[in-house]
């Protein structure tokens, strides 16, 4: 896709790696200045360097997905630095607690797979609609799972937590459409190059039958077309995040190659 966002300011949360690696690549490519959030300092600097050969200036922030502040710090450094914020993309998240059968997980560890999945997106919500209310405009994009749509063994936790995003986007676009603000989600799936899809390559070379190979080599088998790439979710993540998709917002969409097909 090409578009314009030169001069545009946008925040990438979880921005080092994967989805989110791959969303900064192609708002950088359109100009856009751009704050990365993310953990991963070095991560962070090979990006901004991939990155120098466009317009814009690309910032890291240093802070913590799970925290409210964490989430607030990178978006008020985008407000500060460049005066406004036009796009906020809410991406990463824990890896911690994996998937497990619900009949295996603990009280505890439900909880924390439920709010470790749902708390990042409610922070990235909060945080952008603060900043951007005042200047009647932007757009919020929030990364989610299929697993909210289509069920699959030890998902259940995850998938609780990908509803509960997909409904807060059905309800707040139209909550927020007179603060001119729109909000879109996108699910995914099973997804290369990113951390995930690093584990499973890891696991299947080490002969493991962990979940995430079983899941891997049966959306091998079962995909239509192919795997999901970050660049994939990327190219969506960036129409989202342009003037293009003014007329859109509380919508989610699929991207998973044929995984499935669920309604809208």
């Amino acid at each position: 896709m090409q578009t314009d966002l030169t001069g545009a300011s946008a925040v990438v949360l979880g921005g080092t790696k994967g989805i989110g690696r791959a969303s900064v690549m192609k708002l950088a490519q359109s100009g856009a200045n751009v704050v990365i959030q993310g953990r991963d300092e070095t991560a962070a600097r090979e990006l901004i360097d991939a990155c120098r050969g466009w317009p814009g200036e690309r910032v890291f922030v240093a802070s913590d997905l799970l925290s409210y502040g964490g989430v607030e710090a990178a978006v008020e450094h985008a407000a500060t630095r460049y005066g406004k914020v036009d796009i906020v993309v809410a991406s990463g998240g824990p890896r911690e607690p994996k998937p497990k059968l619900f009949v295996d997980m603990t009280a505890d560890e439900g909880i924390a797979c439920l709010t470790s999945r749902l708390m990042p997106r409610l922070n990235a919500v909060h945080a952008a609609v603060k900043f951007m209310r005042a200047q009647q405009y932007g757009k919020i994009v929030l990364i989610t799972t299929d697993a909210a749509r289509i069920p699959t063994p030890s998902e259940s936790m995850i998938g609780a937590a990908g509803a509960s995003i997909m409904f807060l986007t059905r309800a707040l676009g139209a909550e927020l459409a007179h603060l001119g603000i729109r909000i879109n989600s996108v699910a995914t799936t099973l997804t290369t190059g990113t951390p995930a899809h690093d584990r499973f390559l890891a696991a299947k070379e080490a002969g493991s039958q962990e979940v995430i190979v079983k899941a891997f080599t049966k959306a091998e088998q079962r995909v239509k077309f192919k795997l999901n790439s970050a660049e994939d979710l990327a190219e969506y993540i960036l129409y989202l995040s342009s003037r293009e998709s003014d007329q859109v917002s509380g919508s989610t969409l699929s991207i998973n190659g044929g995984l499935s097909f669920p309604s809208y």
